[in-house]
């Protein structure tokens, strides 16, 4: 940092006028950019915080939407038979119109099998329905007919007897939920009834299903719980109509965003787009800032991508610093400030430098400068220094296996890893390829050995799943090593750590070796 500095102020003195000229128009050019950046940097914060508030916002209201299907698949599970009238009472005592705007309906639709349809038939039309039928037509194995769907008018009484296990998209998210017994959702599905009056036509939407079981279905094989079904509690939702009601008329003001089901940014795939769904917004420039945030949802995930308002755009632009550039060419504060802010951006990138861009950790550029001050520190309060050097086992095969993104998903997840499993006076490092370390100060041999111990362990454990493919458990191998304080050979310490590595690998993999002196 003392050479910049001092090779800047000599750039000042220098004789030449017109190098002083040059330099002091590149510094207040710079200057200019960068104020321009931070004044950026503030409105994509407030972008990024209004993203926030509204991936919360939609979490908490579908959270809401799923505990009233449950609440309505635990009335159905309360007695073996609940009546029309029941159903409809309960669901009007939940108040959706006040409490949970969005919700277009709460149905119950039945599990039969073919051979009892004749029955289920003769059973609704004597509970009043004299014209029910269930649609479409034909002989299939399975039918789950809708029977009740309150509040029972409008579209919602045109869809009564409609077999919602007829039709693809609606028949996976069934299957979801019969399979994992809890809440799912469909795919992607343009839901019956009134078209919308906007825009486009339709709506595109989803429904969510809450299994109701018999009594003893949850303690049955996944195969089985097919014979156990009742029926499904369901609820649909138009996309247009239920984030309408959930976003916030300040936060659609700076972004927009668009919602599409599964990870693929596909106009297929495209459930929501509020720039088209309930406004117009006009062509222009691309938007400033955009972010892509992974949403999960029972059953399946969506993508979230958000993107600024064309009017928030406008604004970042008229406000650009046009009286700081022409004040920085008259006066000598401007260079002043420049240089903090040139030895400010110096120092960002001095850091970056030595982090790895991938994972985040520490690199070995960075261990090997912190020794230099941890050495002399360790002697002085006569404290040893573990070391962990770990390496992934089979990393080759994953790569081979599932391609390098999942490689590279891994060594993230493994960063992440090492960052919980370490205090804060701690070095994590990635040290290169598959290899990471951490630097331990203060620990002794058996400490570093029971810490690696116990990240290896969580290695084993965890779970990741990439591009909806879970990944098979994974292992890694360990050497361990202690400096001791009197020894001021930090290379020395390394390689044995090394060989302790090699050792474990010879070893068989998958686990902790600590090195020796001999």
């Amino acid at each position: 940092m003392r050479s910049r500095l001092e090779s800047t102020g000599a750039a000042l003195r220098s004789p030449f006028p017109w190098l002083a000229l040059s330099a002091s128009l590149a510094l207040t050019a710079a200057a200019w950019i960068g104020v321009d950046r931070n004044r950026q940097g503030e409105a994509r914060v407030q972008f990024e915080r209004r993203t926030e508030s509204a991936v919360a916002a939609v979490r908490a209201r579908m959270l809401a939407y799923e505990q009233i299907l449950r609440s309505a698949a635990a009335r159905m599970h309360s007695s073996p038979r609940v009546s029309r009238e029941e159903f409809r009472s309960f669901i009007a005592n939940l108040q959706l119109d006040e409490r949970f705007p969005g919700v277009q309906s709460i149905g119950y639709a039945e599990y039969v099998r073919r051979g009892a349809f004749g029955e289920h038939l003769k059973r609704i039309a004597a509970e009043g329905i004299a014209d029910y039928e269930v649609h479409p037509g034909g002989e299939r194995a399975e039918y789950v007919p809708i029977i009740y769907n309150e509040p029972f008018i409008g579209r919602n009484q045109r869809v009564l007897g409609f077999d919602m296990y007829s039709e693809p998209a609606r028949q996976a998210g069934i299957a979801k939920a019969r399979d994992s017994g809890e809440a799912a959702i469909t795919a992607r599905v343009v839901l019956a009834g009134e078209a919308f009056r906007g825009l486009q036509p339709q709506q595109p939407g989803f429904v969510m299903y809450v299994p109701v079981f018999d009594p003893l279905a949850r303690e049955l094989p996944r195969g089985d719980r097919r014979n156990a079904v009742a029926g499904f509690v369901f609820s649909p939702f138009r996309m247009h109509d239920l984030m309408r009601g959930i976003l916030d008329e300040g936060v659609l003001l700076v972004l927009d965003m668009r919602i599409y089901d599964e990870p693929g940014l596909t106009a297929q795939a495209e459930m929501l787009d509020t720039r088209t769904a309930w406004r117009v917004t006009p062509e222009g420039a691309p938007p400033t800032f955009e972010r892509i945030v992974p949403f999960p949802m029972p059953g399946r995930n969506w993508t979230i991508q958000f993107v600024s308002r064309p009017e928030f755009d406008q604004a970042l632009r008229a406000e650009r610093p046009w009286t700081l550039l022409v004040g920085g060419l008259l006066s000598s504060v401007v260079v002043f400030l420049l240089v903090i802010a040139l030895v400010e951006a110096w120092n960002r990138a001095h850091s970056l430098s030595m982090r790895d861009p991938l994972t985040g950790l520490f690199n070995r550029r960075y261990v090997d400068e912190t020794m230099g001050r941890e050495l002399p520190r360790a002697r002085r309060l006569r404290q040893s220094i573990g070391i962990i050097v770990m390496d992934l086992d089979h990393f080759k095969q994953l790569n081979d296996t599932y391609g390098h993104d999942a490689g590279d998903h891994v060594l993230q997840r493994m960063g992440d890893l090492l960052r919980t499993a370490t205090r804060s006076g701690d070095i994590p490092c990635r040290l290169g390829g598959e290899e990471f370390g951490v630097i331990l100060p203060g620990a002794s041999l058996d400490n570093a050995r029971n810490r690696a111990e116990s990240i290896r362990t969580a290695f084993n454990a965890m779970v990741v799943d990439f591009d909806g493919v879970r990944i098979p458990p994974m292992t890694l191998s360990a050497g361990v090593a202690a400096l001791s304080p009197h020894d001021a050979e930090w290379a020395r310490a390394l390689s044995l750590a090394d060989k302790a590595l090699y050792t474990a690998k010879q070893a068989g993999r998958n686990r902790v070796i600590a090195a020796t002196d001999d």
